[in-house]
């Protein structure tokens, strides 16, 4: 197994690593990602989104670190929240994150770190050429949410709406983040580009079941995204 740990090539220092998981009411399956996702990085945090069911019992029980919210506030706050407590509270030099569905194979968080630890500040996962098992609603809603970010941002990513990704906490401090819902993983990617961030991607199967199909973005959630995009572009950047 490789070292939880990473070097950051431009210091040549380890860095500690920490598994964000943002979860809500995800009891039968938040365990096996902790358990998976600690066999590769240092400490693994759960963040309980107001989950009705023993969500925070089950990851505790699993070895994480709990941040429990009262009530649901979205992946986007949970996301939020997760990060300044891994990196300021548990000093990591690095976070990954990555869903409580199961969806995301933590096995694959060491081609992430790897490239954190080549120089690259975040890191992206792309399911491009890997769609076969995900719903057609979904993949288009996806391809056109990719192609909004990149319209308005300037960016260049093929799949702004996985939420499996890594990045340095300093690259994470510099981004301006404001988002509660699913529209997060558009403007992390929107926020990575504006400012310059060095970002590269990494290619993941896509996993769905009949859970993971019936969460996430519907089309409703998809308008409410792009709607954000077209304020973001005329509040952040005219």
């Amino acid at each position: 197994m490789p070292s939880a740990s990473v070097a950051i090539a431009s210091r040549g220092a380890l860095c500690k690593t920490v598994a964000v998981i943002p979860a809500f009411n995800e009891e039968a399956r938040v365990a096996g990602v902790v358990r998976e996702s600690s066999r590769y990085v240092d400490e693994v945090l759960v963040v309980d989104d107001g989950s009705m069911d023993a969500t925070g019992e089950a990851a505790g029980k699993a070895g994480a670190s709990v941040l429990r919210v009262p009530v649901n506030m979205g992946v986007g706050f949970a996301s939020r929240i997760g990060a300044e407590r891994a990196i300021e509270g548990m000093r990591a030099g690095a976070i990954v994150f990555i869903d409580a569905d199961g969806q995301h194979p933590p096995e694959l968080i060491p081609r992430l770190l790897l490239k954190i630890g080549e120089g690259w500040e975040a890191v992206f996962t792309t399911r491009s050429g890997e769609t076969g098992n995900m719903p057609l609603v979904k993949r288009f809603g996806n391809g056109f949410l990719t192609w909004a970010t990149n319209l308005f941002s300037g960016g260049r990513f093929t799949d702004t709406q996985t939420g499996f990704r890594a990045m340095t906490g300093e690259a994470w401090n510099r981004l301006r983040l404001e988002s509660d819902g699913y529209e997060i993983c558009s403007e992390i990617a929107w926020e990575t580009a504006k400012r310059g961030i060095k970002y590269c991607e990494v290619p993941i199967p896509a996993k769905y079941d009949s859970w993971t199909r019936a969460k996430g973005t519907d089309v409703v959630t998809g308008i409410k995204i792009f709607a954000r995009l077209l304020f973001w572009r005329v509040s952040r950047w005219t």
